[in-house]
């Protein structure tokens, strides 16, 4: 694991976080994020989200961040910068921490979903709604 992978680590384990996630905020040619909407029957259902999810035991956050990206949209082979990390209370009460990667692909670049029931491309300043570390994740990327 690289060092400033291992920092991202060791710091949201002394912050008493318990869970670690991954997540990517892809951007097109037109300045436009990628967004996934949740199954109405999962937590936070009908809510949109950056695609993203847990990290598996000792997997960087990186890496975590580009497996997920891969697994629910098909979209590999990015660039991904690290771009912020978010807290929230996960479904079962844990203190997580998404760490979210940012990337481009250009315009038209075709999506397979996997888990989520839809997907769209949205303006930064033109946001549905999402959950608030998706939203704070996404201000960050707008403030770039």
């Amino acid at each position: 694991m690289g060092t400033t992978q291992r920092q991202l680590v060791r710091q949201a384990r002394e912050d008493g976080i318990e869970a670690l996630l991954g997540g990517a905020a892809v951007l097109d040619g037109s300045g436009r994020v990628l967004l996934v909407r949740r199954n109405p029957d999962d937590h936070f259902g009908g809510l949109w989200e950056i695609p993203g999810g847990s990290l598996d035991p000792g997997e960087e956050p990186s890496a975590g961040a580009a497996r997920e990206l891969a697994e629910e949209t098909g979209l590999t082979g990015l660039d991904l910068a690290y771009l912020h990390a978010a807290d929230f209370t996960g479904r079962s009460g844990l203190r997580a921490r998404q760490f979210a990667y940012t990337g481009t692909v250009p315009d038209g670049t075709p999506v397979t979903l996997t888990e989520h029931d839809a997907h769209r491309w949205v303006p930064l300043d033109a946001l549905p709604e999402v959950s608030a570390h998706h939203r704070e994740i996404l201000d960050r990327l707008r403030a770039r």
